[in-house]
């Protein structure tokens, strides 16, 4: 049996506009529904905050199972955590051969720069998270100043 996990990215923004993170990370039980879990890993509970955007951003393969990543803005809780600030070098991770497309090793960080690119995206063509990122400027413009793109798309980036 494989097993998968669920990984949470969550988002905040600092009163100096600098972008942050931490990560939150659990099993997912069987017959729970993954949106769910990552809305329980990011301490949402059962009533999310409006304008909170949980967005299922990727997924990768680990030696046991699968890894599923959502990204969480804003963070409901960001002292709960260690943050840390995204970095500027941040970037996303791609197979050097097509037929082969998991890259043999992907960071953390390469996770979190496809999900900000994955999100300016969406910030900028999904009218519920367009209307969720107003309600949050900051932290929206900090996200969005990051490439749109989809996954893998380098050609312009």
């Amino acid at each position: 049996m494989h097993k998968v996990q669920i990984e949470v990215i969550l988002l905040s923004v600092s009163d100096d506009t600098q972008l942050s993170w931490r990560v939150a990370h659990g099993d997912l039980p069987a017959g729970c529904r993954p949106d769910t879990r990552a809305r329980e890993l990011a301490d949402l509970g059962a009533s999310v905050p409006p304008a909170t955007v949980v967005h299922s951003t990727s997924w990768r393969p680990t030696s046991g199972g699968l890894i599923l990543t959502y990204a969480v803005a804003p963070d409901p809780n960001p002292a709960a955590g260690t943050l840390r600030a995204v970095p500027a070098q941040a970037h996303i991770l791609c197979s050097p051969d097509a037929a082969i497309p998991t890259p043999a090793a992907v960071d953390l960080e390469h996770v979190l720069a496809h999900a900000l690119r994955h999100l300016s995206l969406v910030a900028r063509t999904t009218p519920a998270v367009m209307a969720a990122a107003g309600a949050y400027p900051r932290l929206w413009h900090a996200v969005v100043a990051h490439t749109p793109d989809v996954a893998g798309q380098l050609v312009g980036s």
